[in-house]
């Protein structure tokens, strides 16, 4: 006889369905769970106590299953807690990290290709930096052991912040934060007058040209400057050079009627006959109009030589009272201005090339220099007596006799050289009648910068010419004794 058992949770009662013969329930097998059946087949006892043991024995199992399982979260319970013989600093700063990974690797399992946990991410890149050194490149400079090589102003920008994160967009009146460099013409010193120093308009070169009849082109960096080329000219001493405009031409003017001007993207060396008409002893002075069209040379008696920058030819001439001591464009290259001996100041108008008005510099004697601000709202005059007078533009335009916004008093011989910055907040004025006679103005307070030019700097004598590079970070002048002075303007940068 078989028996098939049915466990049913809600009444706790176990059905035995006896099979007999007519496949029917026996009604006197229905029992509750647990009771004694005193009908009960000895052979049927023997079986159970067989598989199962017995009543006393199944509990006993159970009792023993059970204590083997609370020794077992005993056991576990203490192996967590086990202090390590030994400790250190990594291993006190891991310990939360490696407790949250015991916690992750708990959880489901990832699926394939899913990206590690953020925790395990970290604790691995910790692993790394503690097996892996940091290479020197990747090191702040105070974990540098050699440091002598490095820039003092690259230790300064990396160990402290100041202005350095949050640069004031204006330049302070005052101080001026300037530093000497290394001069512009180191690979190539020369022994004579430096009448030209000027920077490439658009790259990172500067021309550097006088009295020895060569003309040299450097890159500029600061540190090393080298040399990029030399063109020696015969018989033809350097008394002004220019970069055109666009930067593709070096034009140079001298004591002949002629010229010469250097095409850098062929390199070579072009001259331009004297121009027929033009009674002019010598085309020594020019200027070159900032939008690419006009050379303007300084030709004697008051007259001004419009020559086209692009072929070389002779345009137009115009001519002023007295003789013509300077001549500047403005940026877009509509207007031009011109001073000379008579104290009086031109305005040309570039499209009809006729003089639109004419204004009296104020206390002026001889005109020597004169310099228009990139933003056009200052002009420059300077005269043969050191006087350097500001003025605006409109204003003059409407006055016979304007009022300068400041005179500048601060040379005492001629001044012969007028520049203004990018930004027009810097105006450089120079004398060649006298040795350090060159200032730096701050434009909007019209003062003059206080600690330039340095006491200390021997280098610095009688200065001839002088220039700012395109955004005003370097700064340069030209001496009687043969250096291209490099300064390095701190409130300014990339180039």
């Amino acid at each position: 006889m078989l028996r098939k058992t049915s466990k049913v949770p809600s009444n706790s009662v176990e059905l035995e369905r006896v099979h007999t013969s007519t496949g029917k329930f026996n009604k006197e097998a229905i029992k509750p769970l647990g009771s004694s059946n005193k009908d009960e087949d000895p052979e049927e006892k023997l079986i159970e106590n067989a598989v199962f043991g017995g009543e006393e024995n199944l509990l006993q199992n159970l009792e023993e299953l059970q204590s083997k399982d609370k020794e077992i979260k005993r056991k576990k319970a203490t192996s967590d807690n086990r202090k390590p013989v030994w400790e250190d600093d990594d291993d006190k700063t891991g310990s939360i990290n490696i407790k949250r990974m015991k916690k992750s690797r708990n959880k489901e399992p990832e699926k394939e290709g899913d990206v590690p946990t953020e925790q395990y991410t970290k604790h691995l890149q910790t692993q790394h930096h503690k097996v892996h050194s940091i290479p020197n490149w990747a090191r702040l400079p105070s974990e540098h052991t050699d440091q002598s090589d490095e820039d003092p102003d690259v230790q300064d920008l990396l160990q402290s912040t100041g202005d350095y994160i949050t640069p004031s967009k204006s330049l302070s009146k005052g101080i001026i934060q300037i530093k000497q460099c290394t001069d512009g013409n180191r690979d190539n010193p020369v022994q004579c007058k430096l009448n030209s120093a000027e920077f490439h308009p658009t790259s990172q070169v500067m021309l550097v040209a006088g009295m020895n009849q060569t003309l040299n082109l450097f890159q500029v960096d600061g540190k090393n400057n080298p040399k990029i080329q030399s063109i020696f000219l015969e018989n033809y001493p350097i008394y002004s050079a220019h970069f055109s405009a666009n930067g593709e031409e070096v034009i140079m003017g001298s004591k002949h009627k002629g010229f010469h001007y250097y095409d850098m993207m062929v390199g070579k060396m072009i001259s331009v006959p004297p121009i027929k008409g033009l009674e002019e002893v010598n085309m020594k002075r020019f200027v070159v109009s900032p939008d690419g069209r006009f050379l303007a040379f300084l030709g004697s008696y008051g007259n001004i030589h419009l020559l086209s920058a692009k072929s070389k030819e002779w345009i137009y001439t115009q001519k002023m009272n007295g003789s013509v001591g300077g001549i500047c464009f403005s940026q877009d290259g509509s207007t031009m201005y011109s001073y000379g001996d008579d104290g009086d100041v031109y305005i040309w108008d570039m499209k009809t090339r006729d003089c639109i008005h004419r204004f009296i510099d104020d206390g002026c004697t001889k005109g020597m220099s004169i310099a228009v601000s990139h933003d056009h709202n200052f002009l420059a005059c300077g005269s043969y007596s050191g006087v350097v007078n500001i003025y605006e533009p409109s204003v003059c335009l409407k006055s016979r006799s304007p009022k300068p916004l400041k005179a500048l008093l601060n040379l005492t011989t001629p001044c012969t050289n007028l520049i203004f910055n990018s930004t027009s907040e810097i105006l450089a004025m120079c004398s060649d009648s006298a040795e350090r006679a060159v200032k730096l103005v701050h434009v909007p307070s019209q003062t003059v910068f206080s600690n330039f030019p340095d006491r200390l700097d021997a280098k610095l004598r009688i200065p001839l010419c002088m220039d700012f590079s395109r955004n005003s970070v370097f700064f340069t002048v030209g001496t009687n004794k043969g250096l291209a002075l490099l300064y390095r303007v701190k409130h300014y940068s990339n180039y």
